[in-house]
């Protein structure tokens, strides 16, 4: 099964520091972050890889190449012009095979991915109880409702999640788009999406907050 890793966006949260480097490739440990989240699914026996990238693609592309200095078969799809999660998804399908783990290149998470897809063979998406933000209602063992614009929900979707392929067709054929606000929510709607509720225990850089936090745990003291 391939790893879809969306490694594109601007990182304009963290201001001057993805200037020159995109968001995944900081420094953390004196090493770039997003070695450690493909690591993180390398070590769970992954190792077909799909890096979705954007802002400054050649920094990612130029340091993992083929990825067979880190065990692992990467390839690359490259967006010409910022197309959102979606758009970058609907470029890369044909890479996928009918079924693929999503996630994000700021997110690092030590998870059992391996049985996380053995158990949903379908549509599943990881979620959390949330912090203060929400996203997401869950019944069950189903998403009921996804929808970033209510914060009141009580979970939060986790980074991660086991989608069919075919999902990609419930997408625009063209342009900008979230992959999350359209295929979350119009599966959770009809009733074609599993949730599973993980804990808190990941490391994100999506804020400056978040990467200090970040750096001192992973950081060496």
């Amino acid at each position: 099964m391939k790893v879809a890793i969306l490694c594109g966006g601007f990182g304009s949260r963290l201001g001057d520091l993805t200037r020159d480097v995109p968001k995944p490739m900081l420094s953390i440990g004196d090493r770039p972050y997003l070695e450690r989240v493909v690591e993180s699914f390398r070590e769970r026996g992954f190792r077909e890889l799909v890096l979705l990238t954007g802002h400054l693609a050649h920094v990612i592309e130029d340091h993992f190449g083929d990825g067979a200095r880190f065990g692992l078969d990467i390839q690359y799809s490259r967006e010409v012009e910022p197309l959102g999660t979606g758009g970058a998804l609907r470029d890369a399908r044909s890479m996928l095979g009918d079924r693929f783990i999503l996630t994000f290149g700021d997110v690092l998470r030590r998870f059992d991915y391996d049985r996380f897809v053995q158990e949903h063979m379908g549509n599943c998406v990881a979620v959390y109880p949330r912090l203060t933000r929400g996203n997401a209602d869950v019944e069950g063992r189903e998403l009921v409702r996804f929808d970033k614009h209510a914060p009141e929900l009580p979970y939060v979707d986790a980074g991660f999640s086991v989608m069919l392929t075919s999902t990609i067709d419930l997408l625009p054929e063209s342009g900008p788009c979230s992959f999350e606000e359209i295929v979350y929510a119009n599966l959770a709607e009809h009733g074609g999406l599993e949730a599973e509720i993980v804990d808190h225990q990941f490391f994100d850089i999506g804020t400056l907050d978040e990467l200090a936090r970040t750096r001192a745990a992973l950081e060496p003291s």
